[in-house]
């Protein structure tokens, strides 16, 4: 599996770093991984949401997503579910990106929350950084649970002494 390479024109993130809501579809979602990757002290707060306009693939077992437009009105739009979380420095956002590799580049989004109804704009998600055709991307979705179950423990360790987890690299 081989990395993509970004367009060097590209931006991975905001010109200055502003605090933002970020959309996480993957492992992110999980509040271990969440708390480990951007070194938090405690537990985050999330909430529940979804977003439109991106069409989900797997990259072996990484999600991802590609921007989409849906030109023909008879067309379904996919809804991916996640959860948002609101980015406060902009370490937080470098450690995010690091984990998330090359791979990925930050897109705009808006989420819809799960909860309400209401419609968060001006959010940032991951989204695939290359070649949308490559034959490394599989259709398919990310299982959570799974993830949980059988891919976390290997590369997290748990600190039962802490109660954290810790990323090995």
């Amino acid at each position: 599996m081989s990395l993509p390479t970004r367009n060097p024109n590209e931006k991975a993130e905001p010109p200055s770093f502003t605090p933002h809501y970020m959309f996480f579809y993957g492992s992110l979602m999980d509040p271990d991984v969440l708390r480990t990757i951007a070194n938090l002290p405690s537990p985050p707060t999330t909430k529940k949401g979804s977003i439109k306009g991106f069409t989900m693939k797997m990259w072996s077992v990484y999600p991802t997503l590609i921007p989409t437009t849906n030109s023909n009105n008879t067309e379904e739009v996919p809804t991916i579910p996640g959860v948002l979380w609101k980015v406060e420095t902009e370490e937080q956002f470098q450690r995010l990106a690091a984990y998330e590799t090359s791979a990925y580049t930050s897109c705009a989004c808006a989420v819809v929350l799960e909860e309400t109804g209401e419609t968060v704009t001006d959010c940032r998600t991951f989204c695939w950084a290359g070649d949308v055709e490559s034959s490394e991307l599989r259709d398919g979705r990310f299982d959570l649970e799974w993830y949980q179950r059988h891919f976390k423990p290997a590369i997290f360790k748990r600190n039962s002494e802490v109660e954290e987890y810790i990323y090995e690299f």
